[in-house]
Formats: C-alpha cells, sequence, structure tokens
C-alpha cells in the first residue's frame, strides 16, 4: 500500500503480508487472530454456517474480511488468483454470502461470522476461501502522520507486516468427497539421523475434494505406535496429485512401517488409502 501526502514529502507504508492457509489446525491462525474453524463444507445439510474470530492479543485489533479464490498446484501450495484473472471453474464466490466484512476487536474479545450459501442447480463441488486480514493500528497509522508531516522534499519509509489468514469454504451438490491413493513413496535417511523423511504424491480418485490426515505407524492392535503424522492435508480438484513431505523423526533401520491416509471429513477417521514399508 502506497501513501502519499502532498507534494513535497512521501511516506510510504511498506505492508509484508503473510498468508497462513488452514492446512492443518495449527494453521488457523495468525498474529493474534484465531479462528473457530479451519474449514466449512455445504453439503446440503444446511445453507448457513457461523464461525467466530478470537482477537488472542492485549490491544484493540481491526480486521478485513474478503472472499478470495485460490488455486493448489502438485506441491501442495495454494496461492491467491490475480484479481484481474479469470474467476477459476470452482470458484464457489457468486454463491456465497457472508457479514460483517469489516470488525474490531477488543483485547479476548471475539466477533461471529455468517456465511450463507445458495446452493447451485449444477451438481459438483464448488470452492473460495474466506480470508481474514489484519488492518493496520491506529498507532500505526498515528506514526506515519507524524512521518509524513516530519519530512521534507524526501521519502520516509514505515515498515509493517500485516497477518492474513484464509480458510476454505467448500460447496457441494449432490456430490461426495474424492478418494485417494497413495504412489511413489520413497524413504530417504539423513546419514547418521535415527530420523527418516518420507516422500510420497497422494492421487485423487473422483471429481471433489478430498481432506484428511497422514501417519506413519508400526504394529497394530495395542502394539501400535505413531512414528510421525500431519493432519488436515487437503488436494483438491484442480490437481490429480499432491506430493507429501513426512518426517519420521525416531525410526530404526529395517523396522516395518505402514503409511496411512484418513478421511478427516468422516464421522470416525475412515482409512482412505495405506502402503506398507520396510526402512531402509
Amino acid at each position: 500500500m502506497l501513501r502519499a501526502s502532498g507534494a513535497l514529502g512521501l511516506s510510504s507504508l511498506v505492508v509484508g503480508a503473510a498468508m497462513l492457509l488452514a492446512a492443518s489446525p495449527a494453521a488457523a491462525q495468525a498474529g493474534n487472530l484465531g479462528l473457530s474453524h479451519h474449514r466449512v463444507v455445504f453439503d446440503g445439510t444446511s445453507r448457513t454456517a457461523t464461525i467466530y474470530l478470537f482477537n488472542r492479543g492485549s490491544v484493540p485489533a481491526a480486521f478485513r474480511i474478503d472472499l478470495v479464490d485460490m488455486t493448489m498446484s502438485s506441491d501442495g501450495v495454494i496461492r491467491p488468483v490475480a484479481a484481474d484473472a479469470a474467476a477459476p471453474e470452482h470458484s464457489a464466490r457468486d454463491v456465497l454470502e457472508f457479514t460483517p466484512r469489516r470488525v474490531l476487536l477488543g483485547p479476548q474479545q471475539s466477533q461471529a461470522v455468517r456465511i450463507r450459501v445458495r446452493p447451485p442447480e449444477a451438481a459438483g463441488e464448488l470452492r473460495s476461501h474466506l480470508a481474514i486480514t489484519a488492518l493496520p493500528s491506529v498507532d500505526a497509522e498515528a506514526k506515519i502522520a507524524r512521518l509524513d508531516n516530519g519530512v521534507a522534499n524526501g521519502v520516509a519509509v514505515q515498515i509493517s507486516t500485516l497477518f492474513s489468514v484464509s480458510i476454505p469454504i467448500v460447496v457441494r451438490t449432490n456430490a461426495k468427497a474424492a478418494s485417494a491413493h497413495i504412489e511413489k513413496l520413497q524413504v530417504a535417511r539423513s546419514g547418521t539421523s535415527a530420523g527418516a523423511m518420507l516422500t510420497f504424491d497422494l492421487v485423487r480418485d473422483g471429481p471433489g475434494s478430498v481432506y484428511g490426515d497422514v501417519e506413519l505407524v508400526s504394529g497394530r492392535g495395542r502394539d501400535q505406535r505413531v512414528l510421525g503424522s500431519m493432519r488436515g492435508i487437503a488436494l483438491y480438484p484442480e490437481t490429480d496429485h499432491r506430493t507429501v513431505q513426512l518426517a519420521a523423526p525416531a525410526v530404526a533401520t529395517g523396522q516395518a512401517a505402514r503409511l496411512i491416509f484418513s478421511n478427516r471429513e468422516a464421522p470416525a477417521s475412515v482409512e482412505v488409502a495405506s502402503a506398507n514399508l520396510t526402512i531402509p
């Protein structure tokens, strides 16, 4: 954001935006902003949903709320669609409404954001993302004003970091979540380290998205032990696969293990895909 003040002085506010996406529960917070949900799915059973924003800080904070489109690439990175680009086929912006669009929260206060869907006639899955961005504080605006008043024929720069968090809003009409399977599983050891790094492709089966958790386990039943895990892994329809890396910090050479991907949207965790392996 560029801020100009008069013909003789120029003051710029350079904003670094850190976009934190809700791929996992831990990601659904940015700075002092907390969210009650990490993902909202409209599957025909309801037309409304409510999420809550929390200001976990000790000073008042203002936030802007937008509905934006994003796309996922095969490396798992979700990037915003350019403002001047055509809306992607999966965009749900035309069928979603939300309120409010700006909020001011005191310390430890919360605010409800209500989302409403107008179900499209065509069957399938649509998705957009609700982005909540922290706005510059009143103190920051006052500091900019002081810079403007104190600079003549020069440039003053104030650097501020604005945090933003986004969560996916999925709309399914006569459609179900997709399934998935595991391909190209590789295990790499790092020298004498006890740990290992697993790399594999999560491949989507079906037209919709899939969302779940990955665990590397050894043993079965009461003897089962988790060797590594990742939660909240999404795979969206715009890409047919996603490359995932999973750290297993304490595994032994020759140890038999099982890699499991479970559907997180099911009432109880349901195994979607698995692969057996032996740690090299």
